[in-house]
C-alpha cells in the first residue's frame, strides 16, 4: 500500500489536527491520485472537508493558518507563510439548463462525502485522503479506475458533461497526462456535448490545450478531441486540416494527422508552433490549388488564432515566426550566405526552427532512416566557432567608434551594416583591428582621404 502520508507537508498535517474528529480534514483530486498512482506528489493539494466556510473559520482563527476566502460559495484559501491551500466545503452543485459555462448556479452544502464526490468529474478525481486517520476513502470506486487507468465519470456522463463544457478539454488533458482510455458511454457523451465548449471562456480553453501540448502523450489527447469532433468549436481551422490531402511523394497522411504527428516529435517549448505549422495548407489549396505558400499564410493565420485565444504576446511572436520561417532551405539548395544571413535574423531562434524542421520530417511518415543534416544547423556551429556577430550590437566595433574615425550621420549606420553583413557571411573576421581597416577603407572610398581618428 503507497504511504501517502510521506508525501504530505508537514503543516497540513498539523492543520489537520485542529479538525474536528466528526469533520477530517481530506486531501482529495490529483495528489491523491498520482500518489496511488505514481507513489509521487504532485504540487497542487486540493484539500476539503465537511466544515462550510464560516466553521473553518472559527476552527483556524486561533491558529497559525490564516483562511482568505477566494470565492463566496466555491472555494477558501488557507495560508501558512508562502504556502497556500484551496479549500473547498463539502458540497453540491447544480448548473443552468442547457450551459456548459464552468460555474454552478447553486451550491450546496452538505456534510455526506459520497455526495460531495459525486459532483466532481471523474472517479479517478473522487478519492479522498483523510490526513489524521491516514485512510483513503473511495465512495464511487476511483482506486479501481486509476489501476485501470481508464476514466468514467462519477455520475451519468451526459450529466456530468453538459455540467460543465471545460470538462470536455479537462477530459483530454487526462488522456495526454496520465494516457488514460475513456470509458466508452463517456466518450460518446463527449461526442455529443462537445459543443458545451462553446460556452467556455477561450482563455480556459487555451489552458487546457496548452497542458494537453506539453503532456507526456500529446498526441493522444489531440486524437480525442479530433474524435469527439472539438476543434470545430474553438480551433476551426485546425479542423478544416482534417482529411486534407497531401502529395503522396512527401507525405504518408493528411494535414492533421501529420499536424498530431509534428506535436509528438517536437519538444515542449515548440509544440504551439507545431500544432500550427501547417495551418495555412487548406486556405492555400482553396485559393491556389497549392500549398506553396503555406508557410506565410499560416503564420498570418497562427498570429490571428493566438491573438483570439488569448496567448501572451510574447508566445504568439515566437510562434509566429517559427511558423514564418519552418520551411527555410528544405529542398537544401540555399546557399552559404543566404543561410548565414537568415541565422543572423533569426539568431534568437534558430535553433527552434531546427527542432521544428527536424520534427516536420520526422512527422511525413515516410522516413526510414536518419534524417539529412541540417545544414543550417551546420552553419550556426560554424558561426559561433568563428565568433560571428549574430547582432549588430556583437560587432568588435562601435558607432561611438565609427564616429570618432570621422564618420558622419547616417553613414555610420550604413557602414556598421555592411561590416555586420560581411562577418556574417565569412568575408571578413569580427575583429577590431580588422573592422578598423575595413572602415578606414570605406572611409577614404567616401571622403577622399584618410584622416586619422580624433
Amino acid at each position: 500500500m503507497i504511504d501517502i502520508a510521506k508525501l504530505i507537508p508537514n503543516e497540513l498535517i498539523e492543520m489537520a489536527k485542529l479538525f474536528p474528529k466528526q469533520a477530517p480534514l481530506y486531501i482529495v483530486g490529483g495528489f491523491v491520485r498520482d500518489a496511488i498512482e505514481y507513489n509521487t506528489a504532485s504540487e497542487d493539494i486540493d484539500i476539503t472537508s465537511a466544515l462550510t466556510p464560516p466553521e473553518l473559520a472559527y476552527v483556524l482563527k486561533n491558529s497559525q493558518f490564516a483562511v482568505k476566502p477566494a470565492s463566496p460559495r466555491l472555494g477558501t484559501m488557507i495560508v501558512k507563510g508562502q504556502r497556500a491551500y484551496e479549500y473547498t466545503s463539502f458540497r453540491v452543485d447544480s448548473y443552468p439548463q442547457g450551459k456548459g459555462n464552468h460555474a454552478p448556479q447553486e451550491v450546496l452544502f452538505t456534510r455526506n462525502i459520497e455526495k460531495d464526490a459525486k459532483r466532481r468529474d471523474f472517479k479517478c478525481n473522487a478519492v479522498y485522503y483523510d490526513i489524521v486517520n491516514d485512510k483513503i476513502v473511495d465512495p464511487l470506486g476511483g482506486i479501481k479506475d486509476i489501476q485501470d487507468k481508464i476514466l468514467n465519470t462519477t455520475i451519468e456522463p451526459t450529466t456530468v458533461l453538459s455540467q460543465d463544457g471545460l470538462r470536455i478539454m479537462r477530459l483530454a488533458r487526462m488522456v495526454a497526462t496520465h494516457n488514460y482510455s475513456v470509458a466508452k458511454d463517456t466518450l460518446d457523451a463527449a461526442k455529443e456535448l462537445a459543443n458545451r465548449l462553446r460556452d467556455v471562456s477561450i482563455e480556459r480553453i487555451s489552458t487546457e490545450l496548452v497542458k494537453i501540448l506539453i503532456s507526456d502523450h500529446p498526441y493522444e489527447g489531440l486524437d480525442l478531441l479530433r474524435k469527439i469532433g472539438a476543434f470545430r468549436y474553438f480551433l476551426p481551422e485546425l479542423d478544416a486540416c482534417d482529411g486534407e490531402p497531401q502529395n503522396p511523394k512527401y507525405h504518408l497522411y493528411d494535414v492533421l494527422e501529420h499536424t498530431f504527428k509534428c506535436v509528438e516529435f517536437a519538444p515542449k517549448k515548440i509544440r504551439i508552433a507545431a500544432l500550427f505549422h501547417d495551418v495555412g495548407k487548406p486556405v492555400c489549396m482553396k485559393n491556389d490549388g497549392n500549398t506553396y505558400k503555406h508557410d506565410i499564410v499560416g503564420a498570418t493565420m497562427t498570429k490571428k488564432i493566438l491573438t483570439r485565444m488569448k496567448f501572451p504576446n510574447n508566445i504568439i511572436s515566437h510562434t509566429v515566426e517559427l511558423v514564418d520561417t519552418h520551411m527555410f532551405d528544405m529542398a537544401g539548395t540555399a546557399k552559404k550566405a543566404t543561410i548565414r544571413r537568415f541565422i543572423a535574423k533569426h539568431a534568437d531562434v534558430v535553433l527552434d526552427i531546427v527542432a521544428l524542421q527536424k520534427a516536420d520530417g520526422l512527422a511525413t511518415g515516410l522516413v526510414s532512416g536518419p534524417l539529412r543534416e541540417s545544414e543550417l544547423l551546420k552553419q550556426y556551429n560554424e558561426m559561433k566557432d568563428e565568433n560571428v556577430p549574430f547582432k549588430i550590437v556583437d560587432l568588435k566595433i562601435s558607432g561611438n567608434d565609427l564616429l570618432k574615425m570621422g564618420f558622419k550621420g547616417k553613414t555610420i549606420g550604413t557602414v556598421l551594416d555592411e561590416m555586420f553583413d560581411n562577418c556574417v557571411i565569412g568575408c571578413i573576421k569580427n575583429e577590431e583591428a580588422v573592422l578598423r581597416k575595413y572602415a578606414e577603407k570605406k572611409k577614404e572610398k567616401l571622403y577622399g582621404t584618410s584622416q586619422s581618428d580624433n
